[in-house]
């Protein structure tokens, strides 16, 4: 389940900061937050800059290092 959910994180970063898009004007209206506009949009910025961020890191391939090689090896000295 993970990796599908990584998956889909790497394929919609956004959807994290549409699903807060969506529910926090709900909890403004219930009153349960008290936000104005300026401040929902602020934090769904905040989300998707986040979010994007972390999905970067979680999914981005790292280059793979064999022990005793350097990364950039340097030719011999003549």
């Amino acid at each position: 389940m993970g990796q599908r959910v990584l998956q889909l994180l790497r394929n919609e970063p956004t959807a994290v900061g549409t699903l807060v898009a969506s529910v926090t004007p709900l909890l403004v209206l219930a009153g349960l937050v008290d936000l104005d506009e300026h401040a929902v949009a602020a934090i769904v910025v905040a989300v998707n800059a986040l979010v994007g961020f972390g999905v970067c890191l979680a999914v981005t391939p790292t280059e793979k290092v064999r022990p005793g090689l350097a990364a950039n090896p340097q030719p011999p000295a003549r």
